[in-house]
């Protein structure tokens, strides 16, 4: 990977931005962590600052999440005196980073951002995060408590760059009733993508209309790779250098899209899109019968378990169970950390930079974690947090809301269960789903379609490295 000059760097990221953008890409600049001087964190800055020290937090939570996160900040800026931190709620994930990467010529930048998961490399190819192995390492702070997979997901070649803050996991919803009236045992879901099918083919013969709601998500294509143990980029999933090229054409690869197609083929499945208008379609279908199972992240419990608890659906009982391994032989790896994390900002002042740290490691408290856990649905991403009263008495009344925090926790933690870490992460995810959808839509072949990921995912990332000089 090719380290650019730090002197350049403030000199063309103005201009990087304005082609970048333009050229319909989201990185700004082309390096990466090797080869940067090592970053320091300004502690000390807030003992000698005027009191307090103001921040702002560009969040992407929506209703009941962004009341909990609220009610932790209020409690946070009335704990102390020397902080107080303000929350701006910047809609979604994608229209927060689009406004930071705007930001990076106009300097509207906030002290900490959160973004999601996917993010990562473009963040580090900003240069523009204070990471907060750093922070940790003046602070004699230690991240050992913390589930090992969502601190090795955040790590690039030894450095932390985000604080790991929410984190969800997809998971396997079903509906019980619809699997007793098939002759399904409803304590016993299907564990692997061949058992999907084996229930979908009995809950159709029962009279279900298209058993799996099947989301167009390429997410669910890197989780079923890593829980195979295989890798989805080169470079040890770009954590040994940057990501050059795809690693999942593989037979594992094949069988997936291979079961993917079958599944919609023979009308097992029918899918919905993952972004924009009908994206909660698949669960929406468990209402009303028309699906028995969908896959689906597990920060959206909450809100399904609501609505199909309301009243207006008395044939749904809802079950939840660890997301499908692709094969009984292919068991051997875990799942991936999907949600988002907090990235505190360098180009903010020295006090405002520890000001941040000060906030964050609030926010990561065990207590802290345990609230935001039950407000939101989001997993206690520390053993303190879920080994404690309260988060252990919620599993017990809400035992659902414990899946997706167990099977995180199980499992090694490896270059593929950490997951990959891509610039033009869109672009590759783009390329998956395109491919898959010239399955469903077209007839496509599997191992065709494949191809076509293979080959369009490189080609995004290649054209990505070249545009950053990387």
């Amino acid at each position: 990977m090719r380290a650019w000059k730090r002197g350049a760097v403030a000199g063309l990221v103005a201009g990087l931005v304005a082609v970048v953008l333009a050229a319909g890409f989201s990185a700004v600049t082309t390096a990466g962590a090797a080869g940067a001087a090592s970053p320091t964190c300004p502690l000390s800055a807030l003992e000698k600052a005027t009191k307090p020290v103001e921040i702002t937090l560009w969040h992407s939570m929506p209703r009941s999440n962004e009341e909990t996160l609220q009610k932790l900040t209020d409690a946070f800026n009335a704990s102390q005196p020397d902080v107080k931190v303000k929350l701006v709620n910047q809609i979604d994930y994608v229209q927060t980073f689009t406004k930071y990467k705007a930001g990076l010529a106009s300097g509207d930048l906030p002290d900490v951002v959160q973004l999601q998961e996917t993010d990562q490399q473009q963040m580090i190819d900003t240069q523009t995060v204070l990471p907060a192995s750093a922070c940790a390492k003046a602070d004699k702070y230690s991240f050992s408590d913390f589930l090992p997979r969502v601190v090795s997901y955040f790590t690039v070649q030894g450095t932390q760059y985000a604080m790991p803050f929410n984190t969800s996991g997809f998971v396997l919803f079903y509906n019980k009733k619809a699997f007793t009236a098939a002759g399904l045992d409803p304590e016993k879901p299907p564990t692997t993508l061949d058992g999907v099918r084996a229930a979908a083919e009995k809950l159709k013969a029962a009279g279900v209309e298209a058993p799996l709601g099947l989301k167009t998500d390429p997410g669910f294509f890197e989780h079923w790779n890593a829980m195979a143990s295989r890798l989805y980029v080169n470079n040890g999933n770009g954590r040994q250098a940057r990501a050059t090229k795809t690693a999942f054409a593989t037979a594992t690869g094949r069988q997936i899209f291979t079961w993917l197609s079958g599944m919609v083929k023979d009308r097992l499945a029918t899918t919905n899109p993952d972004l924009g208008t009908g994206i909660f379609d698949d669960l929406i279908g468990i209402g009303s019968g028309s699906h028995a199972m969908a896959i689906d992240t597990s920060a959206s419990l909450g809100t399904i378990t609501t609505v199909l608890g309301s009243g207006q659906y008395p044939n749904v009982e809802l079950g939840v169970a660890p997301m499908p391994f692709p094969s009984t032989t292919a068991t051997k790896g875990g799942v991936l950390v999907t949600g988002g994390a907090l990235y505190m900002v360098n180009k903010s002042k020295p006090e405002k930079q520890a000001a941040a740290w000060r906030y964050l490691k609030f926010l990561d408290q065990p207590d802290s974690l345990t609230t935001w856990s039950i407000g939101t649905g989001y997993l206690p991403i520390r053993k303190a947090a879920a080994n404690s009263a309260a988060m252990k008495a919620y599993w017990v009344q809400n035992p659902a809301y414990k899946v997706a925090y167990d099977q995180l926790a199980n499992g090694p933690t490896n270059a593929a269960t950490s997951g990959s870490v891509i610039g033009n992460y869109t672009g590759v995810r783009d390329a998956v789903r395109d491919a898959e959808n010239t399955m469903f839509l077209q007839g496509n072949d599997p191992k065709r379609a494949l191809g076509a990921a293979n080959k369009n995912a490189t080609g995004a990332m290649a054209d990505y490295n070249t545009r950053l000089g990387g």
